[in-house]
């Protein structure tokens, strides 16, 4: 599998636990957020559906850091974003995570 099919993979992982487990969906999206962040494009979908999800909890928090990371995402046109972020607001907005082994042998 590669970087794209595994984005993609996640994504259906999350979007398998809609409705049933909030947690478990939000770990797919997060790790989605990771193997997307270097594509302008799959960066923006990553923090839409990451809105999706909070809207959906009806998590303003989230929603509001959603709001405000949509047009982060442009970071990636010009090479600037935190490596391992999950994209969410438990971490900081340009705070670089450790990437999970699996997901790095995908981003080398």
């Amino acid at each position: 599998m590669n970087r794209q099919q595994a984005f993609q993979h996640e994504y259906q992982l999350a979007r398998s636990q809609r409705g049933l487990d909030p947690a478990a969906e939000l770990y797919h999206l997060e790790r989605a957020h990771i193997l997307g962040q270097r594509r302008f494009s799959e960066h923006l979908r990553s923090h839409l559906w990451l809105l999706a999800w909070a809207w959906r909890q009806r998590d303003w928090a989230e929603c509001l850091a959603q709001l405000l990371r949509v047009p982060g995402s442009l970071g990636s046109l010009l090479g600037l974003y935190p490596l391992g972020n999950p994209g969410t607001r438990r971490v900081g907005p340009l705070t670089a995570q450790p990437v999970p082994e699996d997901l790095a042998r995908l981003l080398r």
